[in-house]
This record gives C-alpha cells, sequence and structure tokens, in this order.
C-alpha cells in the first residue's frame, strides 16, 4: 500500500535526520591544537592528554565520528554501548552494557569510567559524547546500595506508570556516576558534553540521567517519587535507607548547579526529537504531502494520545479540517503505557493498536509509530502501522483487537496482521516519531504542493 510505504519513508527519513555521526561530524573538529565541540573552543595543553567517553545507545556511532574527526590526538577513553547494538570497529575501548536493566557489564563500565575521570590530570581535557540509554547501560550504586537492590529498582522503574522526570529524579539519587557524579570526580579539569537528546523538553540533567551536568533535583524530590513508586512495588529497602539519610544530610547530595567540581564542564545540545520531525516533515513534502509538526514533547497515556491523533485524522479526512487531504501530521515524544495485562508488545505498537479503532473505515489514513532507535519495548519491533482497513480485517481473521489491546499485546496483533516494523537498532535514540497521513499525495512539484513551501521551508 503505497500510503503505508510513504509513512515508513517519512518516518526513516526523520531517524536518518538525527544520525549521531552526522552530528557529531558537523560539531567536532580540531585544527591547529583547538578543539572544537559545538559553539565551546579549547587549547589543548601541550603536555595534556584528550579522553573521549561515548555512553548511551548511540556510543558507537558517536565515537567512530569522533576518532574521524580527532584522528591520533585521542590519547584514550572509553565506550559504552548497549549490547547488542551495532558494531564498534574503532580503537577505543569498549565495554557494552545492559538495557533497560543494567547488569554486571553496566556495572564494569561505569568502574572504568570512573577510574578514567579520577585518574585525568589537570592539563588533561575530557571529551563527553553522552546519548539516551546511559542510565542503564552504565550504572553504579551509591555507596551501601547492593548492586542487585539497585538493578530491583531499575526493573520496577521499568514497569512503572512515573513520569520520566520522576524516574530521573530518583535514579540520579542512588547512583555513583549519574546526576553529575562521573564529572565531579575529575574536580575542575576541562570538560566538555556533546548530547543527543532522547528526553521531552532535552533537559541537560535527564540525557542518561545527567552523569556530567548538575542536578538540579533534591533527595526529597526522590523521597516523593519512591513514594508513588511504593504504592505499586516492593521496592528494596536499603533504596529507601539511602534516601532517608541523604534527607538528613548523612549522605552528600548530588552536585548541584554552581558546584565547584563542575566549573571546567560545558554541555551542549547536537540534537533531539524537533531535528528528527523536521527532517520527516521535508520528506513529506518531498513525496506530496502537506508537513503538519504537532508538537515534538508528546507525552501522557499511550491509549489517549493515539485516540486524539485518530480523531485529528477523522477531522481532516471528513471535514477537511483544519488542512485538507493530502496530509501528512507529525508528532513525538514519550507516551506511557499503564500495564493492564501480561501481553507483549510496546508503547509504539500500544499506539497504533489503540488508533485502529478510531480511523476505522476512513480510506487512504495510515497510523505509523516507531521508537526511533529500533527497539519497542521487550520485543524485536521498531512499532508498527495501521489503517482504515485494519479493524475489520482483523475481524475477518477473528482477532479480537480490542481484547488484544486490554491485555497488552499488541505484538501479537500486529505480527498476526503482518503489520510490524523491524527495523533492528538504529544507532541512534531520540524518543518516538508518529506518522499520520490522510489523502493521496499530489505529485511532486505541483501548484497545490509547491504553495506549502515558501522561501525553502515547509509551512504548515
Amino acid at each position: 500500500m503505497k500510503l503505508g510505504e510513504d509513512a515508513l519513508r517519512i518516518a526513516k527519513a526523520g531517524i536518518a535526520g538525527v544520525r549521531p555521526d552526522r552530528w557529531v561530524t558537523r560539531r567536532l573538529s580540531l585544527q591547529n591544537g583547538v578543539l572544537r565541540a559545538g559553539s565551546r573552543r579549547l587549547r589543548l595543553q601541550a603536555r595534556g592528554r584528550l579522553l573521549v567517553i561515548a555512553i548511551g545507545k548511540a556510543a558507537h556511532p558517536m565515537a567512530l565520528a569522533a576518532e574521524r574527526a580527532l584522528g591520533p590526538h585521542i590519547d584514550g577513553g572509553l565506550v559504552v554501548g548497549r549490547k547488542g547494538g551495532p558494531p564498534y570497529p574503532g580503537r577505543l575501548p569498549v565495554q557494552d552494557g545492559s538495557h533497560p536493566i543494567p547488569d554486571e557489564e553496566s556495572r564494569r563500565a561505569a568502574q572504568a569510567a570512573r577510574a578514567l575521570v579520577s585518574r585525568a590530570e589537570p592539563n588533561d581535557t575530557i571529551l563527553y559524547l553522552i546519548s539516551g540509554g546511559g542510565s542503564a547501560c552504565f550504572e553504579a550504586p551509591a555507596e551501601g546500595i547492593p548492586f542487585p537492590d539497585l538493578r530491583r529498582l531499575h526493573g520496577i522503574l521499568v514497569d512503572s506508570d512515573l513520569p520520566i522526570q520522576d524516574i530521573n529524579t530518583l535514579r540520579r539519587h542512588v547512583s555513583a556516576v549519574k546526576g553529575g557524579h562521573l564529572a565531579a570526580l575529575a574536580g575542575t579539569r576541562r570538560q566538555v558534553t556533546l548530547a543527543l537528546s532522547d528526553v521531552v523538553g532535552d533537559e541537560p540533567a535527564a540525557i542518561s540521567s545527567g552523569p556530567t551536568v548538575p542536578d538540579p533535583s533534591r533527595f526529597r524530590e526522590a523521597k516523593e517519587a519512591l513514594q508513588h513508586l511504593r504504592k505499586r512495588a516492593k521496592v528494596p529497602l536499603t533504596i529507601g535507607r539511602y534516601i532517608d539519610q541523604g534527607i538528613r544530610g548523612r549522605v552528600p547530595e548530588t552536585p548541584k548547579p554552581g558546584d565547584p567540581r563542575l566549573k571546567g564542564c560545558s554541555f551542549e545540545l547536537l540534537a533531539g526529537n524537533r531535528q528528527a520531525l523536521r527532517a520527516a516533515q521535508a520528506e513529506a513534502r518531498r513525496r506530496g504531502y502537506r508537513g503538519v509538526i504537532l508538537s515534538s514533547e508528546v507525552t501522557g497515556e499511550t491509549r489517549d494520545v493515539a485516540l486524539v491523533h485518530a480523531a485529528i485524522a477523522r477531522q481532516i479526512a471528513i471535514h477537511r479540517e483544519p488542512w485538507a487531504p493530502p496530509v501528512c501530521v507529525l508528532s513525538g515524544g514519550e507516551t506511557t503505557v499503564t500495564l493492564r495485562g501480561n501481553g507483549k508488545g510496546g508503547r509504539n505498537q500500544e499506539f497504533v493498536l489503540a488508533s485502529a479503532r478510531g480511523i476505522s473505515g476512513l480510506p487512504d489514513v495510515v497510523v505509523l509509530s516507531l521508537g526511533t532507535d529500533g527497539i519497542d519495548g521487550p520485543t524485536d519491533a521498531a512499532g508498527g502501522w495501521v489503517d482504515g482497513k485494519t479493524w475489520e480485517r482483523a475481524r475477518k481473521r477473528g482477532l479480537s483487537l480490542r481484547a488484544l489491546l486490554a491485555r497488552n499485546d499488541s505484538y501479537t496483533a500486529l505480527r498476526k496482521l503482518g503489520q510490524l516494523i523491524r527495523t533492528g537498532p538504529t544507532g541512534t535514540n531520540v524518543m518516538d516519531i508518529h506518522v499520520v497521513l490522510v489523502g493521496q499525495p499530489k505529485p511532486p512539484g505541483s501548484r497545490s504542493v509547491d504553495r506549502w513551501v515558501r522561501g525553502g521551508k515547509v509551512r504548515s
């Protein structure tokens, strides 16, 4: 089906628009002894080393790009990605960890990074390349918390309905590497972070739980998140004890803005979901659709957000409002699935399945959703798609989409319908992309398409 193919091509263009290697190459260079990292310029010290530490799902391609840009000037470092991700044929040491729950390799990776940073000499410069996923791939417990207890907390958080902001607050306060703790080990050494954002709002302290930036949250906020978590799960006692000690001032807070240990640190965002949506919008225009970006900060219950997108599709298809077809409506962010059953799936698969009833019977309508990292929940799929015939198609095959959705079994539904999307790990990670197509596209170059473009920019 052409609309389905177009939707997938548009989503993949969005992913290509945030390829980590391209963004690192654009923003990183070394010439005449001066390191350009984003907007910062640093003259490397004659007797100092340049260390590169890459952490997160995009660590491998980011590190490779840094090696190409900086060549033999790199004196050491570490690459910490997600096990099973793209290969790393570079020369820096690799210690990949597990995701979404840290394992022993995750702990060893954190220990190796801590040792490397703490041994930095006064003239050294440390370049960090941070992307989403580092919260699990790279982890070490705060003193007094057994690592199995910290792993247990991560598992509970994966299945919780806590907002991501609260999850990150809790993670930062029970870790020895998050919330600025890693960079603080280097004292006043010069440290630069370039990051790819996988969080709504692109908050630096939330990307991989901010190992190199100050933490604006407090132990009391972590306590509030923990109390909410305890209503649904049995949290290890050591976690609560440590947070209580922090509130009483018996263990130190995470490094805060203005902490002298982070004085030599800088942070710069390379790209995030907004850049992915812009690239997808440009591809939609090339394919003959009016490209509309709703938001790159979509959050909330997945099913509710999906129903809103389905309602927008109906409004366009039936009433030609607020835009006349053909239209490509784009959004991105990170929604939340409340587990009601024991089925298999991810938030992107649940998103499209929840929208299927809302667009049922509509011709020339497709809803697609996928994770830009190529991984949707504990499945081998990146996401899925549905169209106006999906609901009836399922009924004829004896599938009750309503029942499958009720038990969070979106993977089974889409697999049996042949409507899963599998990309494999993409090497990037900027949350999710939702694509809604309504109407058959206009031929490229037609006047109805051209008038949507002014001054070389797509207009919605």
